[in-house]
């Protein structure tokens, strides 16, 4: 995609952002890597304002994995054990997982630790 809307290497654009890549997956936090991925940013080009307000939007939105991750294993983790779920209960996970995605965004690995909260949630804690 980014060859077919700008005509430039992809490969240059990694090596231009190579030192946020590495900060971003030597700190387990996209948070974490945001004033170097700022910088690495305008040096290639972007305008300061827009890199200000997309970035941050971005390393916030990008939580949508960690809530997915979060609902789908509790839910294998009580087919695994046979307890059965509710409508009520799949809800109650989905919304919890979303709030735990959003509450740990800047916390490096913290899916692993919020899952113990939307386990509680459904009465599953026993199962953490």
């Amino acid at each position: 995609v980014y060859f077919a809307t700008t005509r430039k290497s992809p490969w240059a654009l990694m090596v231009a952002m190579r030192p946020a890549l590495l900060t971003a997956f030597g700190t387990d936090s996209s948070s974490a890597s945001l004033p170097v991925t700022m910088l690495c940013a305008q040096k290639h080009g972007v305008s300061p304002s827009i890199a200000k307000f997309v970035l941050p939007l971005g390393a916030t939105v990008n939580m949508n994995g960690t809530a997915l991750y979060e609902a789908l294993t509790v839910i294998f983790i009580a087919q695994r054990h046979a307890v059965e779920m509710s409508g009520a209960q799949m809800l109650i996970v989905a919304f919890t997982s979303c709030l735990a995605a959003v509450g740990a965004a800047a916390i490096p690995s913290a899916g692993l630790v919020t899952m113990v909260m939307v386990l509680q949630s459904v009465g599953l804690d026993r199962y953490a």
